[in-house]
């Protein structure tokens, strides 16, 4: 049968808006994973409980399904491996930033990504960014700001935060730009244990930490398996099909999860959140916008 280039574009249009909506999802869950890490944080630090969950999904990815990740091939090895290195590099930075800053000052700059995507993407790869997309970088970093600007101070954690925020929009240009639809198993799987090796640095000093009771190994597993395995396996999946910079801005709509799930368990949003919340959902139909009109590439 053969398709025509109407119905190839059409297929792309489609499959662009699954990827964002799968993205979305992730969005979601990552905001849940807030929540699960506030209430496993008394019981196991940071940098262990970072390397644990990447090293852990990324060793059931293996054992699951060895001859996927074997067979990959050297090139999606190293597709995988870059943005795995950035992912773990950018979640150590901006843990130790937060040693030195509030939770609103901290979410705000690691928020920044939002605007250091497409400035990464034009800068190593010359990706042309869509007026559209600009416009709708521009209106979710508004409504983060709104959500979690309260003053930021330039020190040590500031850096250390903005080099974080660096490295996640590093992770969504390289896996844009390098993502093999064949090899999204094996990539993901890559990816996550390059991310733990790399958290694992933060370990040398303290030694591995470990869970002290049967919920908290509990939300450990859901971290690993749910927020860890699945939505990078879904974020791989998307950014074959998605550009970096609607990634992101897609990401950005985390911090109303956030919210919403402290609203469910008890903690109702401020005026500054709903308002914000308006910003990311224009900035997000913005995006939307741009898959009628700009359907992403599909091979004939």
């Amino acid at each position: 049968m053969t398709i025509t280039r109407t119905q190839a574009l059409s297929a792309g249009r489609w499959e662009y808006r699954i990827a964002l909506v799968g993205l979305a999802c992730a969005a979601g869950v990552w905001g849940w994973s807030y929540i699960a890490v506030v209430w496993l944080l008394p019981e196991i630090d940071a940098a262990s409980m970072v390397a644990l969950r990447f090293l852990g999904a990324g060793a059931l990815l293996v054992l699951l399904r060895p001859r996927a990740v074997f067979s990959i091939g050297r090139r999606a090895t190293v597709a995988g491996a870059a943005p795995g290195l950035c992912l773990g590099l950018a979640t150590l930075l901006q843990t130790e930033g937060q040693r030195y800053l509030s939770a609103s000052q901290s979410g705000f700059l690691a928020s920044l990504f939002v605007v250091l995507t497409p400035l990464v993407a034009w800068a190593a790869f010359r990706v042309r960014v869509t007026p559209a997309v600009w416009a709708a970088v521009v209106v979710a970093t508004g409504g983060l700001a709104v959500i979690s600007y309260n003053g930021v101070s330039v020190g040590i954690g500031s850096w250390l935060t903005l080099a974080g925020a660096l490295g996640y929009a590093g992770q969504m240009v390289l896996l844009s730009q390098f993502g093999d639809r064949r090899a999204v198993y094996g990539m993901t799987a890559v990816q996550l244990l390059a991310a733990g090796l790399i958290a694992s640095v933060g370990l040398l000093g303290s030694g591995l930490d470990l869970p002290d009771t049967g919920p908290g190994w509990g939300w450990l597993a859901y971290l690993t398996v749910m927020a860890t395995l699945f939505m990078y396996g879904v974020q791989t999946w998307a950014q074959a099909r998605v550009p970096a910079a609607a990634t992101a801005v897609v990401m950005a709509c985390e911090p109303l999860f956030v919210s919403l799930f402290s609203f469910l368990i008890g903690s109702p949003p401020g005026t500054r959140t709903l308002a914000g919340g308006v910003f990311i959902v224009a900035a997000m139909y913005l995006v939307l916008a741009r898959s009628a009109k700009e359907p992403a590439p599909v091979p004939l």
